[in-house]
């Protein structure tokens, strides 16, 4: 099968790894890939290397568009995609076009809409639609929320990446319930069991258990949608109660905003923003407890990635996936959202308990390549035999 996948880039963050962990699982099992981006540059460039990728914009239109936000290049790279579906359809050089993410699927769509063409397309709704969209300010993203619901139902095929973003999903744009296809993500990986062995470069960290003060790690993009914020003044007022230190992996637009609350509360010495690292997994290995603050989520891949290597969680009960993962706490404690206090009180509580490392890593393990690959090549399947069976009749 040969099978397009349609995504913003390969910058760093965990969505974009878990795509590119699926293109190669594709690839693995003899279907042919490849990556369609708005650009090829990115700190995850290097683990793409060898694989089919196609950067849409290029030359002067490129040039012209460094200036616009990655919303509006993406926006605008429909004109490039349908001119590539054009040809694709012409020379039968695609058989299938996955839209990797939300930030893409209008795009994706308005493509092939523009194009004309017949490659059946299914989209992966990758995180909470009405949180993302229409739960927050601003009129364009009340826009992009309409354009999504309008839009959304016109492809080929849906998959949700857990049960609760489908329930949105089905809820906010009416696409049939039974017509939105669950998979989860793939997370778990022999790489990933590689990576833990391998020394962070990081003063604090040590083995697990070892004397000292306990490390709190999180990860992730510094937005809004992650909360950082609460994670520091929770870790406050944890801190006050016993020694901690808190690593923050990751960067992005809320940086100064995060460095300002460190120095306000005088935790300089006891927080550190970290910033991108090539191998958080590292990190995780040698943490006491992963913390995730987000408020919402599709499915956290890094819960389960810390889970891989026996770390403890506490995780906001954000609307997505975290939920599921940690089937109702039973593998690690969940907090309202944007609770301080709360989450101050889980991370002491989760300090204390004496978790089953071995029982973590067996639940990471449900999230294996191979679940996700044979869930979306089924789905890619019964696409495919719908269309051929729609030419039949006409």
């Amino acid at each position: 099968m040969r099978i397009g996948i349609f995504m913003y880039g390969l910058t760093w963050g965990g969505a974009t790894r878990r795509i590119i962990t699926l293109a190669k699982g594709f690839e693995e099992r003899g279907h042919h890939v490849r990556l369609l981006v708005v650009e090829k540059e990115g700190h995850l460039s290097s683990t793409v290397s060898g694989m089919d990728t196609v950067e849409l914009n290029k030359g002067i239109l490129k040039t012209i568009q460094k200036r616009f936000s990655k919303k509006r290049r993406i926006d605008l790279s429909r004109w490039a995609l349908a001119q590539y579906l054009r040809e694709a359809e012409k020379y039968r050089g695609l058989d299938i076009l996955l839209s990797a993410a939300n930030h893409a699927h209008i795009a994706a769509i308005s493509a092939r809409l523009l194009s004309d063409t017949h490659i059946p397309l299914v989209i992966r709704i990758s995180n909470h639609l009405t949180c993302s969209l229409k739960g927050q300010r601003g009129f364009r993203k009340r826009i992009r929320f309409l354009k999504a619901c309008r839009l959304y139902p016109q492809a080929d095929g849906f998959i949700a990446v857990s049960r609760q973003i489908a329930q949105d999903a089905a809820k906010a744009t009416g696409i049939p319930k039974d017509k939105i296809n669950v998979v989860y993500n793939p997370v778990f990986t022999p790489e990933l069991l590689q990576e833990a062995c391998q020394e962070p470069n990081h003063p604090w960290l040590r083995l697990r258990g070892a004397k000292g003060p306990k490390i709190l790690l999180g990860a992730g993009r510094l937005v809004g949608q992650k909360d950082f914020a609460t994670l520091v003044r929770a870790f406050k007022f944890a801190q006050d109660k016993t020694d901690l230190r808190l690593i923050i992996l990751g960067e992005g637009k809320e940086r100064p905003f995060l460095e300002k609350l460190i120095s306000r509360l005088q935790l300089q010495d006891k927080v550190d923003l970290h910033g991108f690292v090539p191998n958080p997994v590292s990190f995780m290995a040698r943490a006491d407890l992963f913390c995730l603050s987000s408020r919402f989520e599709g499915l956290p891949g890094v819960i389960i990635e810390a889970m891989a290597t026996g770390c403890p969680i506490v995780s906001t009960d954000s609307p997505g996936g975290a939920r599921e993962i940690l089937e109702d706490g039973r593998y690690g404690i969940l907090v309202p959202t944007g609770d301080e206090q709360a989450l101050a009180k889980a991370i002491l509580k989760a300090l204390d308990i004496d978790w089953d490392g071995e029982e973590l890593k067996r639940r990471a393990e449900s999230f294996s390549v191979d679940k996700a690959v044979k869930g979306y090549i089924s789905l890619f399947e019964k696409v495919l035999a719908e269309k051929s069976q729609g030419k039949a009749k006409t």
